[in-house]
């Protein structure tokens, strides 16, 4: 993978999630091989702080539709994506040249990194986008009417203290790049349309994770909540 510079001063920190036809946990955050050989999907960017220069970007949230084959992260030249973005439509025009720059690797960062990935983007569209999220994490969802309404609600078990989530530290493949805890979740709605799927997409697997972004060196690094000598996964944690 390779990253593309930029004089640009930008830097964006939120929430992510996705929902995806593996059954749960997902391996591809293992980096390992998709459930069935093949991973559809739907992702959710929200941002909670950003900007882009002197462009605000606070609020804004982008979705992705897309699936792939094979395990992208062992460097397969085959597992590669087809996706498409939805980007929030109230974002005026330097909002969204700003995001659309952002999310398709054009000034570096984690985002070039996963836009190195990108094999056929299909479009860029803009809709309206609500995305809400617990504070404790108890569920997190997004929605564009008649297009996309992901719903999840966080893993549990009878083992599982009710009082903390089900979460992986150090994850080997975490999508929003290195540092961040994921949260895992219970998918319990799937629409999405807007993108020619290969087949029946059904989710099965979710999970949330934080992340900050800047333009070099990709993610910051750790969350509040992530240590750099636990690189354990928390199964009831």
């Amino acid at each position: 993978m390779t990253r593309t510079s930029t004089a640009v001063d930008w830097h964006l920190r939120g929430d992510w999630f996705d929902v995806c036809s593996c059954k749960l946990p997902c391996p591809c955050s293992f980096a390992q091989e998709p459930t069935h050989g093949d991973c559809l999907f739907t992702l959710v960017w929200h941002v909670r702080e950003g900007h882009f220069g002197e462009v605000d970007l606070a609020g804004l949230t982008v979705v992705s539709l897309g699936e792939f084959t094979g395990n992208m992260w062992v460097g397969d030249p085959n597992a590669m994506m087809k996706l498409m973005f939805y980007i929030d439509a109230k974002a005026d025009a330097p909002q969204r040249e700003a995001l659309e720059r952002i999310f398709t690797g054009k000034v570096g960062g984690w985002p070039a990194e996963f836009a190195s990935l990108i094999a056929d983007l299909r479009g860029i569209e803009y809709a309206p986008i609500t995305f809400e999220s617990a504070d404790d994490l108890a569920y997190w969802r997004a929605e564009i009417p008649t297009k996309v309404d992901v719903r999840v609600a966080a893993l549990t078990g009878p083992t599982s203290d009710p009082n903390q989530r089900v979460t992986t530290v150090n994850a080997p493949g975490a999508e929003v790049g290195p540092g961040q805890v994921a949260t895992w979740g219970v998918v319990e709605r799937d629409d999405a349309v807007g993108f020619e799927w290969s087949h029946e997409y059904r989710g099965g697997s979710s999970k949330h994770f934080p992340f900050d972004w800047r333009p070099e060196g990709g993610d910051t690094g750790q969350s509040e909540t992530a240590s750099d000598e636990d690189s354990s996964c928390r199964c009831c944690a």
